[in-house]
């Protein structure tokens, strides 16, 4: 007998789409080994009690809001994310019964490349890159959008013959459905196999008319951990919108204030979409406001003044777009630092340009 036993807690995501009024989650504890993988989780709980999910070589699943192939260790996963998995589809408005999605949506989207794909390579795409379609939020924000894997087979279809250039650039540049409406999967999948941000650069670089977009990885912010703080904010919610916002989160606490963990703070608000669509970066800073807004935040804290020229200078334009009211203050990391050290002077800190008023200090 194996002692080396470890337990998982997991709910699972359960629906019928023939049965079902409205999915739910059906709890249950997991021996599992550094062995087994996300699948042999998954065939466990099906040997106490049957549920629908794709074989070994097509099983996708979505966990704790990251993006795994379910060949994952599951001791990776957990030194990811903790022992308690909420385990789900990859798209649940594509779910017809249980973790199994109707994926013609995907299906349809590789037909625009018919004419430069043999059938064998049609029926390769028809499962290669389903985790990098269904992963990207973009797919949730704007459903016409042509999808990652259109990205990585029009770049495998130019590695393989340059000839085919303009005529594949023309359809992953459709103004409504194009490349622009990309928006980063580095915080959404658990690997990023076919590195879809370096397909993403190349491909702009391809296009004259991006070509002043490429660069768009913008610098880490220098956090300090030992700041002295002489400010606290006990008794405050604050949320923070930031990718790499693990270190922050100690500043936060370290303020004596609530910390309000947010779903939506790894969302990429693809500032390159504003070429084409002048809506679709705000509909995503909508969904972090809402969040934070729900949670009752006091303010929320975003990176830099490139998220405050969205999240504060564009608030009421948010508020508009999703039909809710927000007035939710926002504040940088840099203006937060200031505020702990013990400045007072809205005007030195910059609070005094922006469109929420902060009414905290």
């Amino acid at each position: 007998m194996n002692k080396n036993l470890d337990t998982l807690e997991i709910k699972l995501f359960k629906f019928n789409h023939s049965v079902d009024y409205l999915p739910y989650y059906k709890t249950y504890n997991i021996e599992y080994t550094q062995d087994e993988s996300i699948f042999d989780i998954l065939n466990k709980i099906n040997s106490y009690e049957s549920f629908s999910y794709e074989s070994f070589e097509k099983c996708n699943v979505k966990i704790n809001n990251y993006f795994f192939s379910a060949d994952i260790l599951v001791s990776d996963v957990v030194n990811k994310v903790g022992n308690e998995l909420q385990v789900e589809p990859i798209s649940l408005y594509r779910v017809t019964n249980d973790l199994i999605i109707d994926t013609k949506d995907y299906d349809e989207k590789i037909e625009l490349f018919d004419s430069f794909l043999t059938k064998e390579e049609k029926n390769t795409y028809r499962e290669k890159y389903k985790l990098e379609y269904y992963s990207s939020l973009s797919m949730i924000i704007n459903k016409e959008y042509i999808g990652d894997h259109c990205l990585l087979i029009a770049n495998d279809i130019l590695e393989k013959n340059a000839i085919h250039e303009k005529a594949i650039l023309d359809i992953i540049t459709n103004k409504d459905t194009g490349i622009l409406y990309h928006t980063s999967l580095k915080a959404r999948l658990f690997q990023n196999k076919y590195d879809v941000e370096s397909v993403y650069e190349k491909l702009l670089s391809k296009i004259k008319t991006y070509k002043n977009l490429q660069n768009s990885v913008r610098k880490k912010s220098d956090i300090n951990e030992d700041i002295e703080i002489t400010q606290y904010f006990k008794g405050f919610n604050i949320a923070l919108y930031n990718k790499e916002g693990c270190l922050f989160r100690k500043v936060i606490s370290k303020s004596r204030a609530t910390y309000l963990h947010l779903d939506s703070r790894r969302y990429d608000l693809a500032f390159n979409s504003s070429l084409v669509n002048k809506e679709f970066s705000l509909k995503i800073a909508g969904e972090v406001l809402l969040e934070a807004k729900d949670k009752n935040a006091d303010f929320l804290i975003v990176k830099d003044e490139a998220d405050l020229a969205i999240f504060d200078a564009k608030q009421r334009k948010i508020e508009t777009i999703i039909n809710r009211e927000i007035k939710l203050p926002v504040i940088t990391q840099k203006e937060f630092e200031m505020l702990l050290l013990g400045e007072k002077d809205t005007s030195k800190i910059g609070l005094d340009k922006h469109k929420v008023k902060v009414e905290f200090i």
